[in-house]
């Protein structure tokens, strides 16, 4: 026969087990690791969304400079790509002028009669804040020249501008072929981010340049 006493220390074991089995200290445990597991590993999936996000910026400026050029050639009229630092945008002006005539003229590339056809937030279409774009090389990179002999655009006014004539290629306001290259980077992780795209004024072709940590160098 069971004691009255017996069964109240039988209640009491009970007590500290759940339906399934478990023991309060099972559970407490599995929580414990749970809670490690994801403070662990949430860190690792925003950095690697952040590269993933940071990775579609180079084909989504590359993509915008290819639209003005052949927008330029397709009209046989000038077109300019700006990138607006202050504002983290892209704008495509259309100079609805025909020739060569708007090289050194006044206002360039904002001449009388241009519209802007286009605009559209950097990092936009890939999720990627405004915030974390950069513009320029980070710190620690002591070799910017690219192979192509591409060097970093400095911006004037906050603004990078590129001018695609008829023919597709790029000139200075004295008529003479001129190289133009961007250089960017996510500021979160600057060195697995930074990239450059140069436009080789003689041809207007457009390349993606990628920096290497292991070469401690931009390649295409």
């Amino acid at each position: 026969m069971i004691t009255m006493k017996a069964q109240v220390a039988t209640g009491k074991a009970q007590s500290w087990h759940s339906n399934s089995g478990r023991s309060l200290v099972e559970v407490l445990a599995v929580v414990a690791i749970a809670t490690i597991l994801t403070a662990v590993a949430v860190p690792q999936v925003i950095s690697s969304r952040r590269l993933i996000r940071s990775a579609s910026l180079p084909r989504e400026i590359a993509s915008q400079l290819r639209y003005a050029r052949q927008q330029a050639m397709s009209q046989r009229q000038a077109f300019t790509f700006v990138y607006d630092d202050s504002t983290k945008q892209i704008s495509i002006i259309d100079h609805q002028a025909t020739g060569y005539a708007l090289v050194g003229a006044s206002g360039y590339p904002n001449t009388a009669g241009s519209i802007n056809a286009l605009t559209v937030p950097v990092g936009g279409g890939g999720g990627l804040p405004a915030s974390e774009v950069t513009y320029g090389v980070p710190t620690g990179i002591s070799s910017p020249t690219l192979a192509d002999t591409s060097t970093p655009t400095a911006l004037v006014s906050n603004k990078f501008t590129v001018t695609f004539q008829p023919d597709g290629t790029v000139l200075d306001v004295n008529g003479n072929a001129t190289n133009r290259a961007l250089f960017f980077y996510n500021n979160q992780v600057p060195n697995q981010t930074a990239f450059a795209i140069s436009v080789l004024g003689t041809a207007g072709r457009i390349k993606i340049w990628r920096y290497t940590t292991s070469a401690n160098t931009y390649v295409e």
